[in-house]
């Protein structure tokens, strides 16, 4: 017979009281599950729901506050319990999967009214039961025994011997421990030591001795969200003292007047079960701000909270079948992260009793400290996709989807690959690991932090992979992580010695090679070109070369199909080869004069600024002035004029993109720079000048422009002011703020020896020049040893995609990808 859905699950809808007063039971929160982590916000919104539902039950007994789905294993057997004491484990263990937030936080709140109805009993009867003559007293005394008594059991269970009796209704895997042995009884999570500490003192003072004040502080050495927790308590605490003393609170509702309560037979019955004694109804239609009115408005919202407040509670049959509720329901109205649903998943296959301590555990606290960042909806949503897309193009070289369901899917089915075996297992929660430290550590450190290659020596972190990984970052390309983390992994695991020392340089080699080929491919077209395509195809093992996957795992087998590897040699012939491909899904770009004729001809500064300033970097590094061609540059002596550094990336004070002919046409221009609105933004017209300059440089003309150019890259301060006292020209700063910003920059100083005019002719001239100087700077990053010589194919690819204005094809502002004739492009220069 097959199986009834009963069999797999069952659900009900449990008041509050209901749930947490049931005899013998016990709320378990398993190893994975976060730390307490509720914010104020949730908080006001968990009361201001319950005031809510308060008021309206005067206007309808149906009303109820509904919290939304608690999933939980019924532990029969106690298989989650770590650790255990047997014989003493409550009969009842409900493992929590899914609703441990708001467990936490009503538990607070019931200690929270617990307390304040103690002490507010004490003050309203003077340490004594009321005078028996008094009717309306007596009554109001029996509805807060009886309040504090239902408060109590759902806080905490008193068993009936023991050194130890108390037991928190709610503890935490391996922090603690139920036991009636006061030697083997262990509450130290926070909510379990917070409820332990207030059931053991109020158990003791009971209703004859004067109630404590309870002030929980947080534990120097306590676990985390402890800090959280405490707050969550003082905030409670501070609203119901406020609520019950009729003082207003701007973010919530107040509470029902207790003559609402008095006159209403049917509120009173919704909310204790019962009618109030008439002598109470009439003493509470008199009751003003007296301590008898503060008690009762405490004891009427603690009867909503426990009678009224209701959640469904979802027990399933066993770890399998509440792990397939807990994927598929989004209780909190924020949907669970595909990282939080796969969780479980991984401590059901190390099983429980040996999840904490264990490697797994260690590579998923590694994936949680990097989510850890990101604030509960969409920021940890976004996070946590874009980890698990990097994740699967490294493990499997497959493009996944942002969607929720895909990703779900993904991560079970992969994983599922590996649950039975402990090495295959281990290795996909490692590379997980990897990829969570690689992303959160070095490509995006958080704020303040430095990037670090965690795990590798600091040696590693060369300059240049320093400006690779900035640049890179900058870009945005965030299809190059997966690469990266291959080669990253594997000297991360390395072993000690010479092979550690291979494969860190195997690392500096590939990402030099994924930096080049992303250049190249990305200055030779508009947009993107489908480059995270050719990265895939790389991972997936459709490669050009022979090269096999680079992805950790083969996606599917074959006979023809080469075994995963990473080899940074064998990568980077690899981008060469589909760059330097003439076919029209690869780069077309077969040699050096095509390169230049495509890269000068696109407005690379409204296609991509990080990009333009790594050519232009690349360009500057080591040049000096070119005498015999003056306004340009050539290869100078190793270290003549550094820029192409980590430290020259982020010095944008002197490295800030400017336009030599402005944006806008302006007097003093030559009208071929405005024929069309492109021609401003190609690479030829573009340099790197200090960005506080910008208000002096704007939109003069280039006899002027020049003057500055010349003195902000002087070799000294003193050379800078006399360049500028002796033009005679005015500018928005002073020749002293002027000299300050100067620095030598060859690159600008060979701008100002320039005598003639600066025309669309010279400017594709100065592109061709910087574009061979940044291809000799990362030719060999690539392997590359290009021709000078265009081949059919690469300029048809650049007539293509760089289609100029009808003035241009008539002649006006002919550069460097020329003119189009009767026969087709060419071009005007080499």
């Amino acid at each position: 017979m097959p199986t009834q859905a009963k069999e797999i699950f069952e659900a009900q809808s449990k008041s509050l009281r209901e749930l947490l007063s049931d005899n013998g039971l016990g709320l378990y929160l398993p190893p994975y599950q976060r730390p307490y982590g509720w914010g104020k916000d949730k908080v006001e919104k968990l009361l201001d729901d319950t005031l809510h539902g308060l008021k309206n039950l005067g206007d309808s007994p149906d009303s109820f506050t509904f919290l939304g789905t608690v999933i939980t294993i019924h532990d029969v057997n106690h298989v989650t319990v770590q650790p255990i004491v047997k014989p003493e484990v409550p009969s009842k263990v409900l493992t929590v999967i899914d609703g441990q937030q708001r467990l936490s936080s009503l538990l607070i709140l019931l200690v929270c009214l617990h307390n304040l109805i103690r002490q507010h009993s004490w003050k309203a009867f003077k340490e004594n039961e009321p005078n028996h003559e008094d009717n309306g007293a007596v009554a109001l005394y029996a509805e807060t025994v009886n309040i504090l008594q239902t408060l109590g059991t759902a806080i905490y269970e008193k068993k009936n011997f023991g050194a130890a009796p108390i037991y928190p209704r709610l503890i935490r895997a391996f922090d603690d421990q139920w036991s009636k042995d006061v030697n083997l009884k262990q509450y130290e999570s926070p909510i379990a030591n917070l409820i332990y500490t207030y059931s053991v003192t109020a158990d003791a003072e009971g209703l004859t001795s004067k109630p404590s004040d309870f002030r929980p502080k947080a534990r120097s050495a306590a676990g985390e969200g402890e800090s959280d927790l405490i707050k969550r308590f003082v905030e409670i605490r501070a609203a119901l003292i406020k609520l019950a003393q009729t003082k207003p609170i701007e973010e919530l509702e107040d509470l029902p007047p207790l003559s609402v309560l008095a006159d209403n037979i049917e509120f009173q019955r919704a909310l204790f079960n019962h009618e109030l004694d008439t002598a109470l109804s009439v003493r509470l239609r008199e009751l003003k701000d007296e301590p008898h009115a503060v008690l009762m408005r405490l004891v009427m919202f603690a009867a909503y909270v426990l009678n009224r407040i209701a959640l469904t509670v979802v027990q399933g049959k066993d770890e399998d079948y509440a792990f397939t509720i807990f994927e598929s329901l989004n209780t909190t109205g924020e949907p669970l992260t595909a990282f939080e649903t796969f969780l479980p998943r991984v401590v059901m296959a190390e099983k429980i009793r040996d999840y904490q301590g264990s490697d797994a555990h260690d590579h998923m606290r590694a994936v949680q400290k990097y989510l850890n960042r990101f604030d509960v909806g969409e920021k940890l949503q976004n996070a946590t996709r874009e980890l698990l897309i990097t994740f699967a193009s490294a493990e499997t070289g497959k493009k996944l989807s942002k969607r929720l369901p895909d990703q779900r899917t993904y991560m079970k089915d992969t994983f599922d690959r590996h649950k039975d075996s402990e090495g295959n297992r281990a290795a996909y929660l490692r590379h997980l690991s990897d990829t969570a430290t690689f992303v959160g550590m070095t490509w995006e450190p958080a704020k303040d932090a430095t990037r670090q290659l965690v795990g590798l020596p600091t040696s590693a972190m060369t300059d240049t992979v320093k400006l690779c990984l900035a640049f890179l970052k900058d870009l945005n390309h965030t299809i190059a992580i997966a690469p990266l983390l291959r080669f990253y992994s594997e000297a991360v695991h390395a072993d000690e010695g010479e092979e550690r020392d291979k494969r860190v340089a195997d690392f500096d080699t590939a990402i030099k090679a994924i930096t080049a080929f992303t250049v190249f491919w990305r200055a030779t077209r508009r947009g993107t070109g489908n480059i995270d395509g050719q990265y895939r195809a790389v991972l997936a093992g459709d490669t050009l070369t022979g090269m096999g996957p680079l992805a950790r795992q083969r996606t599917a087998a074959g006979p023809n199909r080469l075994e995963p590897g990473v080899d940074a040699v064998a990568l980077r012939a690899e981008l060469a080869a589909r760059l330097t491909n003439t076919d029209s899904k690869y780069g077309g770009v077969p040699n050096l004069a095509s390169f230049v004729a495509a890269a000068s001809a696109l407005p690379l500064y409204t296609i991509s600024r990080p990009l333009t300033r790594f050519l232009l970097l690349a360009a500057y590094h080591d040049t000096v002035e070119d005498a015999d061609r003056p306004g340009l540059i050539k290869q100078g002596k190793v270290g003549v004029s550094p820029c192409f550094t980590s430290d020259g990336w982020s010095d944008e004070t002197h490295f800030t993109i400017e336009h030599i002919a402005p944006q806008q046409a302006t007097s003093g221009w030559e009208e071929g720079f405005y024929s069309e609105k492109e021609i401003v933004h190609k690479l030829g017209n573009l340099v790197l000048a200090p960005g506080a300059a910008n208000a002096s440089l704007s939109s003069r003309p280039w006899t002027e422009k020049k003057v500055l150019y010349a003195a902000l890259g002087a070799t000294t301060a003193d050379e800078s002011k006399a360049i500028l006292n002796g033009s005679g020209l005015t500018f928005a700063q002073s020749t002293e703020e002027l000299a300050k910003l100067s620095r030598y920059m060859p690159h600008l100083r060979a701008l100002g020896q320039r005598e003639t005019e600066w025309d669309p002719t010279f400017m594709d001239e100065r592109a061709a020049v910087l574009l061979r100087l940044a291809y000799l700077r990362l030719k060999d990053w690539l392997g590359l040893e290009w021709s000078d010589s265009v081949t059919d194919s690469a300029v048809h690819r650049v007539a293509d995609e760089f289609e100029p204005a009808e003035d241009e094809l008539n002649g006006t502002g002919a550069g460097i990808v020329g003119q189009r004739t009767a026969d087709g492009w060419v071009t005007s220069r080499g």
